[in-house]
């Protein structure tokens, strides 16, 4: 019996961020229909990963559903589980080619024509964070998908000094959404777009096949090892 898959996800209190992260859980299921997926939450939102690993008796493999190193990954994951012996934590998910794949699928959503040419600038624009493994984990992701894009990629993250971050930029600019699912994060840096004057702001990453591949993957590299 393959030991169950506990998607570990920040939480949100945005009602559209919770049903695209239940959409993505769906996926993960869809796609391995016989590993048990459990889905719970690092903050906000119930049940807790601490919650969880009770309802969750045996050994069980907990994937980080985050795209960054930062304070769950490094700090809060591995404090809860450190009492308990049969948990196997896979690594988070980024940076991955995976990753990549779904941002080129959302830039060809808002038809920034990223790979064309009629984008002077692209940025990368994830959550900030107190660890620097969490920027430089953005930083690679920024270089994967400039090296398939053929031109510079600039990370950023969400913040005060966005709005100006992006508009000193040059030329029209398209803004790769590097956050999992809708919520403050997501909200701040649409504002911050808007005032810097640009409009082609992609999606969040959400239930993306490649993002549910990839979480599958995770499973599997802890799970064997």
């Amino acid at each position: 019996m393959t030991d169950p898959l506990v998607a570990a996800v920040h939480g949100t209190r945005s009602a559209a961020g919770l049903a695209t992260t239940e959409a993505l859980i769906d996926r993960v299921r869809a796609v391995r229909p016989g590993l048990a997926v459990e889905l719970c939450f690092l903050d906000v939102l119930r049940p807790r990963l601490t919650e969880q690993l009770e309802m969750t008796p045996g050994a069980v493999v907990v994937v980080p559903v985050l795209l960054s190193a930062g304070y769950h990954v490094r700090d809060d994951i591995p404090a809860t589980v450190a009492a308990h012996r049969q948990i196997a934590v896979a690594r988070h998910l980024g940076p991955h080619r995976l990753i990549t794949r779904a941002l080129l699928d959302r830039l060809a959503e808002v038809d920034a024509g990223a790979g064309t040419g009629a984008v002077d600038s692209v940025a990368l624009v994830g959550s900030p964070s107190t660890r620097s493994s969490a920027g430089s984990d953005l930083a690679a992701a920024a270089a994967d998908l400039a090296g398939v894009l053929g031109r510079s990629v600039h990370p950023l993250t969400v913040g005060d000094s966005l709005a100006d971050a992006l508009a000193r930029l040059p030329g029209r600019v398209a803004v790769a959404t590097y956050l999992l699912s809708e919520g403050y994060f997501l909200d701040t840096l649409r504002d911050a777009a808007a005032a810097a004057g640009v409009a082609a702001v992609t999606e969040p990453l959400g239930a993306h096949a490649a993002i549910a591949e990839l979480i599958g993957q995770r499973y599997d590299e802890a799970a064997s090892g």
